[in-house]
């Protein structure tokens, strides 16, 4: 099967970048708005297609229907309880953050590991919102850029800019290689471990299938960008 960093198909990138919003917004702190648009018939239609096309269809649809069927506030108890307040020994039961599983808390790495992620955002125009308190390692935040990218990937195939597609593609693999799959897994393990709540356990499965998936149809960045480089290292 072809990798999808040479994919040509716009509408399998849009199809990807619909799936990283809906990752995304699972682990944002849930409010009634963010509920409602994923539940939204054509958006939740929309998911489900981006799913089948991902083979991750079990997986989201176990989302959206444990979103259907969970109270609001049972929701966001759940969320607090996981992310959003420390237990009486100060410690949270899931770390959603990438620096706490790939630097071992050291200090000096988990700050080149959060400028790297930074960097990335910004070059490709990603700001976190006035709303969002959280490092950009968050995991909501890397979803939310893996996002961004394939969307823009999708758009610069559409447009007929091959050149623009490719180094949107080199960050791509950068970001799932280097970053997602080397926390994804390991965050989904903890969060499954951590609660019963159907909604957050279909969210871990949803997001390690699809950073998965996504990665195995990537190749190493370093591979691709001699490739992009007539097989000369730069």
């Amino acid at each position: 099967m072809t990798p999808t960093h040479t994919t040509p198909d716009p509408e399998y990138h849009a199809a990807r970048a619909t799936l990283y919003c809906a990752a995304a917004a699972a682990f944002t702190y849930p409010t009634e708005d963010t509920v409602r648009e994923l539940l939204d018939p054509e958006a939740r239609a929309g998911i489900e297609r981006a799913a089948e096309e991902l083979t991750v269809s079990e997986e989201a649809t176990a989302l959206l229907e444990a979103l259907e069927s969970t109270d609001l506030e049972d929701l966001q108890t759940a969320y607090n309880q996981l992310f959003g307040l420390p237990s009486d020994d100060g410690t949270y039961a899931v770390i959603p953050y990438e620096a706490h599983y790939t630097t071992r808390d050291e200090i000096s790495s988990e700050q080149r590991r959060i400028a790297t992620v930074v960097g990335l955002m910004e070059e490709f125009g990603l700001e976190p919102s006035d709303d969002f308190a959280e490092r950009q390692d968050h995991v909501a935040a890397e979803l939310e850029l893996a996002q961004v990218l394939a969307g823009q990937r999708a758009v610069a195939l559409e447009s007929g800019e091959p050149a623009a597609a490719e180094r949107v593609g080199q960050a791509e693999s950068t970001v799932l290689a280097d970053h997602l799959v080397e926390f994804v897994p390991a965050l989904a393990h903890d969060l499954r471990r951590a609660t019963d709540e159907p909604v957050y356990e279909a969210a871990a499965d949803l997001v390690e299938e699809l950073v998965t998936y996504d990665n195995g149809k990537h190749p190493d960045p370093s591979v691709s960008a001699d490739a992009a480089n007539g097989g000369e290292t730069p």
